[in-house]
């Protein structure tokens, strides 16, 4: 099955993936990701190929996963939290126009928003903004305007990459 799932695993602990994470993981011929994420995921399917990078690979991670599924694999790409929030999730589609044939697949997970709100006791219970601190791909002047609307907003304000 040509497919690239990419997929939430949570904050971490497997009492936080959810169902259709442990399904399509355990149906993954192979499973893709950085090598902290895939070795949280080893602890409770060891029996799994795995393949992993360093930080600042996401790149070649996310090829290197379309090139697997392109030859006929099912690829799960883990991430930490959601795969959509500051996962793999729009990585994966921005490259896969070069593999046409792959069938994307997203599987949420648990954010680390909303993970670590719950934690803290301070659920968001209405509006609120997440922004990235990092400039690795968003310019430092950006980020300083979208925390300052967000600020003049009054909105909750959550912070990734501090």
């Amino acid at each position: 099955m040509k497919c690239v799932s990419v997929v939430g695993i949570g904050p971490g602990n497997e009492l936080y993936l959810s169902i259709a994470a442990k399904e399509t993981l355990e149906e993954s011929d192979l499973i893709v990701g950085y090598k902290k994420y895939v070795e949280l995921v080893e602890e409770y399917l060891p029996e799994k190929e795995y393949l992993y990078t360093g930080m600042t690979k996401e790149v070649d991670r996310c090829k290197m996963a379309l090139e697997k599924a392109a030859e006929g694999n099912a690829v799960s790409v883990v991430c930490s939290g959601d795969a959509g929030v500051y996962g793999m999730a729009g990585l994966v589609y921005e490259l896969s126009v070069d593999y046409p044939d792959v069938e994307i697949d997203i599987v949420p997970g648990i954010s680390a928003v909303l993970s670590g709100s719950a934690v803290l006791g301070a659920p968001i219970g209405h509006d609120f903004a997440v922004i990235s601190l990092s400039d690795l791909l968003t310019p430092w002047e950006l980020i300083e305007k979208r925390l300052s609307l967000a600020g003049e907003g009054d909105f909750c304000i959550c912070l990734y990459n501090p």
